[in-house]
């Protein structure tokens, strides 16, 4: 074995655990950020599906109007709250004519959440707090017999 080529493998051992360690730091902690982003914004989807199809049955469901957007608006919230979400930032409803419980009246019902990006704590405070708008809509018809049981 050559004097030098004995010299060199001296000067390499126990790097490579370091070097390791910092590509592996390097990489991982994007993906993480990533990773747990992207679920926020699933959890943010399937919240705002649930809560838009459930205030759309709800309102179809009542025969005074009143009554029928308070408990939309109620079972909305009861639907945002059980994925961790505390009131919506929109909350719309149109109906395919003017009186919404009229029976045949389609009733939309749309519903949008901000989704926390959590690779945020990682940009400048003048950004601010990150997030993703998603929004979500569900239809339902009012029955031809409207509230009658």
């Amino acid at each position: 074995m050559h004097p030098l080529s004995a010299r060199a493998k001296d000067r390499e051992a126990g790097r490579a655990s370091v070097e390791f360690l910092t590509s592996a730091i390097v990489l991982l902690i994007p993906v993480m950020f990533l990773a747990m982003s992207l679920s926020s914004i699933q959890n943010a989807a399937v919240a705002t599906e649930a809560a838009a199809r459930h205030g759309a049955r709800v309102f179809v469901q009542e025969p005074n109007p009143q009554v029928a957007a308070l408990r939309a608006e109620q079972a909305v919230a009861v639907a945002l709250a059980n994925h961790g979400f505390d009131a919506p930032s929109t909350l719309e409803r149109s109906c395919s004519s003017s009186n919404c419980v009229a029976p045949g009246t389609m009733v939309v019902i749309r519903v949008g959440v901000e989704a926390p990006l959590f690779f945020s704590p990682l940009l400048p405070g003048f950004l601010g707090q990150a997030t993703i708008p998603v929004i979500a809509q569900a239809s339902a018809m009012v029955s031809r017999y409207g509230g009658a049981p």
